[in-house]
C-alpha cells in the first residue's frame, strides 16, 4: 500500500492494523523501495501473503469507463512470486458515484472477481504482456458490467 494511505483516516489505520506494508513512492527513493519490495516478496513467498494492488492506480480522472494503462509493478511483484493475479472489476455507475464531487448516492454497485492469470515460468520479459492482456480482460469485464447497469 502506498506510504499516503497511511494517513487516510480509518483506512490507513486499519491497514497498520492489519499488518500492511507501506511504499514510500517519492522520486529518488528507487533503491530503497526495489529493496522494501524485494523484503516483501519474500514475505509473499514464505507467509502465502496475498496483495492487493491497484494497477490503474488514482491517476485516471476522466470517468468514463475507459482504463489508462497499467502500471507493471504490481504484475512484476506477481511475477517474481510466481503467484496468480486475480482481477476483479468494479463498476460503479455514475448515478451513484460523482467522482468530481466524492458523493455517493444511494444504488448498486456491481463487481466481477475474474478466473485467476497464473504467472508459473514467467519470466521478467512477460511482465508485458500479462499486464497487457489482464488490461483488456478487465476492460472488456468493465464495458460488460456498465451495459448491464
Amino acid at each position: 500500500m502506498k506510504k499516503s494511505l497511511l494517513y487516510v483516516p480509518f483506512f490507513g489505520m486499519a491497514g497498520y492494523l492489519a499488518g500492511h506494508e507501506f511504499i514510500t513512492r517519492k522520486s529518488g527513493a528507487s533503491g530503497e523501495v526495489r529493496d522494501h519490495m524485494n523484503s516483501i516478496n519474500e514475505r509473499i513467498k514464505e507467509e502465502r501473503l496475498r496483495v492487493c494492488v491497484f494497477p490503474e492506480g488514482t491517476r485516471n480522472k476522466a470517468f468514463d469507463g475507459k482504463m489508462l494503462p497499467f502500471k507493471k509493478g504490481g504484475f512484476h511483484m506477481a511475477q517474481q512470486c510466481q503467484a496468480p493475479v486475480v482481477p476483479v472489476v468494479i463498476y460503479i455507475d455514475p448515478s451513484v458515484y460523482d467522482g468530481k464531487n466524492w458523493v455517493f448516492n444511494s444504488g448498486v454497485i456491481r463487481m466481477k472477481v475474474l478466473e485467476p492469470v497464473s504467472t508459473v515460468g514467467m519470466s521478467p520479459a512477460d511482465v508485458t504482456e500479462l499486464t497487457n492482456s489482464v488490461q483488456i480482460k478487465m476492460q472488456e469485464t468493465l464495458d460488460e458490467l456498465s451495459k448491464r447497469a
